[in-house]
C-alpha cells in the first residue's frame, strides 16, 4: 500500500519549507506514521542539528528525518534524508514501509533517495 502524504500535507510542507528556508533556525524535521496507517505526520522539528534530532528517533517506529547539514568546507547546506527503522518494528511493518522512502524523497525533493551506488547522481 502506498504512503499517504496528503492527509497532513500542509504540516509536512510547512516543516519542509522551514528546514530549507535560510532565514529559519529549523534545521531538521522528523516524520513518522500515524499509528499503523500509511498516513505520514510531522513527529518533531528542531534547530539543534543532528545531535538533537537523533534523540527523537524511536526504537519502535519507522521514521524519516530531513536535515540540513552544513558542509564544513563550503558552508553550504546539504540536505539529507534519513530512513530510520527502529529495532522494535515488526518485520511485517518493515515490509509495508520499505518502498515509502522513494515517495518521501520525492516529496522532500531529495535528488537521489538511494544508496551510494546510485547511477542517478550527477
Amino acid at each position: 500500500m502506498s504512503v499517504n502524504l496528503s492527509k497532513n500535507g500542509a504540516a509536512l510542507t510547512a516543516a519542509y519549507k522551514e528546514v530549507v528556508d535560510v532565514k529559519s533556525d529549523t534545521n531538521w524535521a522528523l516524520f513518522t506514521y500515524e499509528g499503523n496507517t500509511n498516513d505520514i505526520r510531522l513527529a518533531e522539528k528542531g534547530d539543534g542539528g543532528l545531535e538533537e534530532m537523533v534523540e527523537e528517533l524511536s526504537s519502535g517506529k519507522v521514521m524519516y528525518a530531513f536535515c540540513c547539514v552544513k558542509d564544513p568546507n563550503s558552508c553550504l547546506c546539504k540536505y539529507v534524508l534519513i530512513n530510520w527503522t527502529g529495532e522494535g518494528v515488526k518485520d511485517s511493518r518493515k515490509g509495508q514501509c520499505a518502498n515509502h522512502v522513494i515517495s518521501m524523497g520525492n516529496f522532500l525533493r531529495v535528488r537521489c533517495p538511494c544508496d551510494h551506488q546510485c547511477t542517478g547522481r550527477g
